[in-house]
């Protein structure tokens, strides 16, 4: 783009960081995010954030992206908060994933996947008891898990 004489917008930093994040381009994304406002005069939407913070969680970075999410002038939202949750979750890290857990499901009480992961996180650190609270706070709820889907394909011998 830049080659080319085209200034990069939000739209093309969102897809650009969402790259960096699937390739596990951690630096490059950085120098990227850093680059909107002092660069192109383009100020981050959560979209941006929300790919930092998802680059930074796969990449062990989770209390950067902790600090990122505190920083940032946006209330985290769903996608945002679930990224965190699942970079405790790699991290195993139960104690800041209770923390992420109760606040996504304070502003997305119905979501299924909040109490899912949390629930997968207990069951990982073997606190069953905490398995069964999240599991029953479901039920009362009546917030049932998604099922995946996975198609399977067999060739006929």
């Amino acid at each position: 783009m830049q080659k080319a004489g085209t200034r990069p917008n939000d739209f093309s930093f969102t897809s650009t960081l969402f790259a960096c994040s699937l390739g596990g381009l951690l630096e490059e994304g950085r120098r990227i995010f850093a680059s909107m406002a002092r660069d192109y005069q383009v100020r981050p939407k959560i979209e941006h954030y929300g790919c930092m913070v998802d680059l930074l969680c796969r990449n062990g970075q989770v209390e950067e992206a902790q600090v990122l999410v505190r920083n940032m002038p946006y209330e985290p939202d769903t996608a945002i908060l679930g990224a965190l949750l699942a970079g405790c979750k790699v991290r195993g890290d139960v104690k800041s994933a209770e923390t992420v857990g109760k606040r996504a499901m304070e502003s997305t009480a119905e979501e299924s996947g909040v109490y899912a992961l949390l629930s997968s996180i207990h069951a990982d650190a073997g606190q069953w008891p905490e398995v069964q609270e999240a599991r029953e706070k479901m039920d009362e709820m009546k917030i049932h898990k998604k099922t995946g889907i996975s198609n399977y394909h067999a060739e006929a011998c």
